[in-house]
């Protein structure tokens, strides 16, 4: 009888985890929209910006590992479309700003993704370029690898 219910409490911890481990994976990309957008530009900004925010995410990661290993959130909210245009090749180029955040809304830097899409719909970042640094909170400081030059 006590064989089991050690099987059952290792059973009930396995669970645990694997359910603590998909609610932090869920929470890497928030799916926030701008409360007060309500105009029909500012709906089609919002519709690309989601389109696109897991890619950002992804790109946004990728470039502040070398820098930061804590966890950076990218909220559609702090996203924005800095320039959009038809170019001479019939593909389509969109300019993000996107503030990634550490800890409670915390900035960590300013930068801008720009991507090109085809006549099919395939979009591919094409420049990635930081802007701007944020002094990182103190108690976000151990997470440091180096300064961002």
């Amino acid at each position: 009888m006590r064989k089991y219910s050690v099987i059952a409490v290792i059973s009930v911890l396995s669970l645990g985890v694997l359910l603590i481990a998909y609610v932090k994976r869920q929470q890497d990309t928030v799916e926030t929209f701008h409360v007060s957008a309500t105009t029909e530009d500012e709906v089609k900004d919002e519709l690309i910006i989601a389109v696109f925010i897991e890619s950002i995410t992804k790109n946004v990661n990728m470039f502040y590992s070398e820098y930061y290993t804590g966890q950076i959130m990218v909220y559609n909210y702090e996203t924005i479309i800095v320039a959009i245009e038809k170019t001479e090749n019939r593909s389509i180029s969109v300019k993000f700003g996107v503030t990634p955040m550490v800890g409670a809304h915390n900035p960590l830097g300013y930068d801008e993704l720009l991507y090109k899409i085809d006549y099919v719909g395939n979009g591919k970042l094409v420049q990635y370029e930081h802007i701007k640094n944020y002094d990182v909170p103190e108690k976000f400081q151990g997470y440091i690898i180096k300064p961002i030059e």
